[in-house]
């Protein structure tokens, strides 16, 4: 008897739980701050699925239903209400149809982000020594490799850089192993977690910290979900806030890089 009461309870708390349309990218992109056009958290698709899967299991009240798909396609549905969540990066403009978890500043609040990407600059040791005293020696101008579909950001529009575009990052550490240019770009760091040369072991190559840019992908909600369910969505941004997500990325990173 007391095996069939504690389903009809599992029954009943399924049945009184909400639903949740969640979209998330249908294919592996660069992160969020390096892609130009997208701009979903993408290092690893299966990462976020996966939070939000620990976020399904913890939570009771929430059932959580997935779609994967284009990126474009996730934002606009987002936006006409034929899902209620995605993970994304902070622009302004969306806060007309989409809720972040807000600070008082009216910024969205980064302890309640999904994750935290951090890029550097990756070369030899030569660069380095060149990079750090780059203010004395103000002529010396640098070639940079970008991978394809890869943004300089806004902290290095100002530097000294002829752009080369490659067509991976592995493809850039390649040319710097070869003395055809100083420097690329990538993610170095995952939270607090140092990443760097995950994806390129074996090259003579090192991050230059602390990151230049920092950038955080957040879960946000429809305006018309989080207009309906405002506490269970503060109570969702809270449950993401206190799992250990960068952990979860970084060992993606590495068992994509393996």
């Amino acid at each position: 008897m007391l095996s069939s009461g504690c389903s009809l309870l599992s029954t009943a708390a399924i049945a009184n739980a909400t639903e949740l349309i969640f979209c998330y990218e249908d294919k592996t992109v660069a992160p969020m701050f390096l892609a130009q056009s997208n701009e979903m958290l993408g290092t690893q698709p299966e990462a976020s699925l996966k939070i939000l899967q620990n976020l399904d299991n913890t939570l009771s009240q929430l059932s959580i239903r997935y779609q994967r798909k284009a990126w474009l396609s996730c934002l606009n549905d987002l936006r006409t209400n034929k899902v209620n969540a995605v993970i994304a990066s902070y622009r302004p403009e969306r806060t007309k149809f989409a809720q972040y978890p807000m600070a008082g500043s009216q910024q969205p609040d980064p302890r309640f982000a999904v994750s935290e990407f951090g890029s550097c600059l990756i070369g030899g040791k030569k660069f380095h020594q060149q990079w750090q005293s780059r203010e004395v020696f103000q002529t010396r101008a640098f070639t940079l490799a970008i991978a394809n579909g890869y943004d300089l950001g806004k902290a290095l529009h100002q530097e000294p850089f002829f752009v080369q575009h490659t067509s991976s990052v592995e493809k850039a550490v390649e040319l710097i192993n070869r003395g055809v240019v100083d420097a690329t770009l990538d993610v170095c760091q995952v939270g607090d977690r140092k990443v760097s040369n995950y994806r390129y072991k074996t090259a003579q190559v090192q991050a230059i910290y602390p990151p230049l840019e920092k950038a955080q992908g957040y879960l946000l909600f429809s305006k018309q979900f989080y207009q309906q369910h405002k506490v269970l969505s503060q109570r969702i941004w809270q449950t993401i806030a206190a799992q250990d997500n960068a952990k979860l990325y970084v060992e993606y990173l590495n068992k994509t890089n393996d």
